[in-house]
């Protein structure tokens, strides 16, 4: 059973497994990243997965780096 979430999946991929990099790549505070993780401020079944308003950023950034990401990939398994 895997329990990466999108979120833990991105930051491997994109950030070697580092929130604080991932938000510097994305020009966003540091605390935007680690809220996506955070259960008291996440919706129900979407805690550690990434606000559609981020996913366009995100897949820009990986296909920048030559990392391919399945846009399916960052929604959350339901």
């Amino acid at each position: 059973m895997n329990t990466e979430t999108p979120l833990d999946m991105t930051v491997r991929l994109l950030a070697n497994g580092c929130r604080a990099r991932l938000a510097r790549l994305l020009g966003v505070n540091r605390s935007t990243v680690t809220g996506w993780d955070n259960a008291e401020r996440r919706p129900d079944g979407l805690c550690g997965t990434i606000p559609p308003r981020y996913i366009p950023a995100v897949l820009n950034l990986a296909e920048g780096m030559g990392v391919e990401i399945d846009p399916a990939s960052l929604h959350p398994a339901r």
